[in-house]
């Protein structure tokens, strides 16, 4: 099997598998600024990558439950390899890069979506695994529900292009839903990544939370006004030659190293690695245990403005009793725990360039925008009486975040959230399930 690789519609390369090794092999035609991903770039020698698809080409192979669908859907196309899979889903995903059977022509035939139906319809379980079936024709990576339609406005306007200009029909958006194990996943995410947003202090992906708190509709920054491809996408677990299930065996500083590696303009490297800073300590913050290799990714148009992308897939993970034990995803200085102390702070101060008052700061205005959006989520549970044992969870989570990352002599002068959680009623948490479980690791797996 042959599959041609695009790069904003242009056909570039070539991939292929031979003997036991996968082969991307650029065209004559290809030009420097044709590079499939940064650790590839354009030369007259193939890429080969033992025994597997290169870690590029996985970075946003479905996993988990989408990946169920699509083996059900796609069974007969599919021979058990990675190459397989993405002829089937490559034509639509993240990024600038798509990928085809040999032969034909980026795009899909999908039916566009209007997402207003997904912010004001029905999410439950059940509907929502129908829409994930109707549109599993995506390379979207993640273990939650999830899926990529072309957007009904999109694509009206996407056919009124002049000839010349892409015609890849794609979205503006992500459709993220809920699963049994994380009910209201959509009111989690929305109101963890509000934490850090409200602030204005980082780039942080939009969202739109739907009326029931089950789906989330997260905007692309890969894509254009027009929801063209304009960005290429990599997330640093491909930058680091890891598998996807791989995701968890890094530390911070190897990602951090890694990501330094891409980040060439000087001047804004300061910058950069404040946003990356940011988005490491709003995990603390609302208790995300998942924030691991794949969720944090670079993006450019070219290799001279490589940047952090906008933070994306925040969500109170101790908020679910299934995860609520689980450690953050990444270590720091050699230790997966929540309480940092000093060496959080040395990490930023050493590898990143920020100084202790300014961690301290960046510390209390993250706390202080987490007590603001609490009173919001109280708000809005009282509301909405379904979302009342999530909003709980998520309360008491982020009220042990913030007492985690101050100083124990200080801490008696800052607010936190136990006041107004005393106030709204709320009971204690519920306890964490004893069988410890990580987000998007196989219990089938051995153990290390």
């Amino acid at each position: 099997m042959r599959l041609d690789v695009q790069v904003l519609g242009k056909n570039v390369a070539a991939l292929y598998r031979e003997r036991d090794d996968y082969v991307l092999k650029y065209n004559a035609h290809a030009n420097a600024a044709d590079f499939v991903s940064l650790t590839m770039p354009v030369r007259d020698e193939a890429w080969r990558w033992p025994r597997d698809l290169h870690p590029f080409f996985r970075q946003n192979l479905p996993e988990g439950y989408l990946l169920n669908l699509i083996r059900e859907q796609f069974g007969p196309l599919l021979d058990g390899t990675d190459l397989s899979l993405l002829a089937v889903v490559g034509a639509m995903g993240i990024g600038r890069v798509t990928v085809t059977p040999e032969g034909v022509a980026p795009g899909t035939e999908l039916e566009a979506l209007d997402v207003q139906h997904i912010l004001h319809g029905d999410n439950t379980a059940e509907h929502f695994s129908q829409l994930v079936r109707e549109y599993a024709r995506a390379a979207i990576s993640g273990a939650v529900p999830k899926f990529i339609a072309p957007d009904r406005q999109a694509d009206s306007e996407t056919m009124a292009m002049p000839l010349g200009k892409p015609t890849i029909r794609t979205s503006r958006h992500i459709v993220k839903g809920s699963d049994d194990s994380t009910p209201f996943l959509g009111f989690n995410e929305f109101y963890s990544m509000r934490v850090l947003e409200r602030l204005g202090v980082a780039k942080v992906a939009r969202t739109q939370m739907s009326d029931d708190g089950r789906a989330l509709i997260v905007e692309r920054f890969d894509v254009d006004a027009d929801g063209l491809p304009a960005y290429g996408v990599e997330d640093m677990c491909g930058l680091l030659g890891l598998p996807p299930h791989e995701k968890y065996n890094s530390t911070t500083e190897k990602m951090l190293n890694a990501a330094r590696a891409y980040l060439l303009d000087r001047d804004s490297v300061r910058l950069e690695l404040e946003q990356l800073a940011w988005h490491l300590l709003s995990n603390y913050v609302v208790r995300n245990a998942d924030c691991h290799t794949k969720n944090v990714a670079l993006f450019y148009t070219s290799v001279d403005d490589v940047a952090f992308t906008p933070v994306y897939d925040i969500v109170t993970t101790q908020a679910y009793p299934r995860f609520a034990a689980n450690p953050p995803g990444l270590p720091i200085d050699g230790r997966k725990t929540w309480a940092a102390g000093k060496s959080l702070e040395r990490f930023f101060n050493t590898r990143m360039g920020i100084a202790p008052r300014h961690y301290a700061q960046m510390v209390e205005a993250l706390c202080d925008s987490a007590v603001s959006v609490g009173h919001e989520l109280i708000e809005a549970a009282r509301n909405e009486p379904q979302w009342h044992t999530v909003a709980k969870q998520m309360l008491h989570a982020w009220d042990d975040g913030m007492a985690s990352l101050r100083s124990p002599k200080k801490s008696l002068q800052f607010k936190g959230l136990k006041p107004a959680i005393e106030a709204a009623g709320f009971s204690a948490p519920e306890p964490a399930e004893k069988t410890r479980e990580v987000i998007g690791r196989s219990p089938l797996l051995g153990k290390r």
